[in-house]
This record gives C-alpha cells, structure tokens and sequence, in this order.
C-alpha cells in the first residue's frame, strides 16, 4: 500500500492514455508508480510508436520491448501500443482515436492524460489529450491531466498535488535503452525532479456538463 504523504485519489481501474511510448514512462510514470502503489489497477495505451519515423524498422520493435519492460516497473498492469504512424494523429479524426481509446479502457472509472492546454504544447499532445476528453466523456468518468505548469486560479480547475513514486519511475526510464543520452527529454526530466506532481481535474463523474477547455474546443 501507498505511504505518500499526499496520496492520489482513489480510483479503481486508471486508463493512463499518451502519444509516444516515452509519455509514459518520462511524464506520467511518477504519478502511474503513486496510483499503482495505493492498489489502482493501471493499463496504458500509447497512440504511436514514437515521435518521428524510423529509419531502421527495428527501433519500433525495441521501442515497445522498453515501454513494455518499463511499464512493469511502475506497475501498470498492461500496455496496448496502437500503430498510428508518428506524426500522422492530427490526420486522425478525434472520435476514430476516442473509439480505440475506450476499445482500450471500458471500464476505466478515471483517465489519465498529458496537460496539453498550454500554446507550446506538442501537437500529438494536444490531439492525445481532446481524444482521451472524449473517450472520458463518453465513460462518464474522471479525466486528469498531468502538468509542469502552474496552477492558474482564473480557470476555475481544480488542482491536485500529489506524491510522485521517482524510484519506480527512474526504473522504468532506465528501460529505454535507445534514447540516446544527449536526447533533450532526459535533461528535462532531470530537471523535474521534485516529489510532488500537479494533476488537473478536467472532468469529473459527478458533474452533468463536462469542464469546457480549450482543448476540447
């Protein structure tokens, strides 16, 4: 069970949703680590194998083999890596994406997904985040969204700050082995190592209308 200080909350089933295998493990692996320490059963599903195309078709392959041995170490119970070229999900229609989202998670009673609401968010972010929206909606259920951003009061979101799990999640990086070491994601990540991480709360079961964001305009 959790020890944190400042646990997550309780769900019984999390669906954590990303664009790049890398989402999982560099952004949301500390928060996935907090809620399968406090007994939430974790799945993931990653909508591409990577941020750009692969000269040598292989990387694919050793790509899903590091997601998959890095998902067990912050204790995701499964990953479904669909086959979205990179760089083609703005192409995809948001309902055909919130289809497999939920073909992926059912019965998932929460969702968990990057912050994309910012202007400097990545594109396959922003389009991740409106699909896992409406995959939530759909569910009726609870949508976070993981951010470095500050909390901005004027937005009327609600803000969770938990206890990120980073032994776990330094584990599950280190399954990666083709990132290579001079690759910016790992300097921002070493940048970002605070215990606590920020969850908004962009939707929840209980309201009858969902919280309108930019993102799912």
């Amino acid at each position: 069970m959790s020890n944190h200080t400042k646990p997550v909350p309780e769900v019984r089933r999390l669906l954590a949703v990303c664009a790049h295998p890398y989402d999982a493990t560099f952004a949301l692996g500390g928060v996935i680590a907090a809620f399968a320490d406090a007994g939430t059963a974790v799945h993931i599903v990653c909508l591409t194998h990577g941020r750009r195309t692969d000269a040598v078709p292989r990387r694919r392959l050793d790509r899903a083999r590091d997601l998959g041995r890095a998902s067990r170490h912050i204790g995701a119970e499964d990953v479904t890596l669909l086959d979205h070229a990179p760089g083609t999900l703005m192409t995809a229609s948001i309902d055909e994406l919130a289809a497999e989202i939920l073909d992926a998670g059912r019965d998932a009673d929460a969702l968990l997904a990057i912050d994309a609401t910012g202007p400097d968010a990545h594109p396959d972010h922003v389009r991740t985040m409106r699909a896992t929206y409406r995959a939530a909606t759909r569910l009726g259920s609870t949508l976070y969204a993981w951010t470095l951003r500050a909390p901005q009061p004027t937005r009327g979101q609600q803000v969770l700050v938990v206890d990120a799990d980073r032994e776990r999640q330094r584990a599950a990086i280190a399954c990666h082995t083709g990132l290579p070491a001079d690759d910016p994601l790992r300097s921002r990540w070493l940048n970002h190592q605070q215990r606590e991480e920020r969850l908004i709360v962009l939707r929840t079961e209980r309201v009858l209308s969902p919280v309108a964001t930019r993102a799912d305009l």
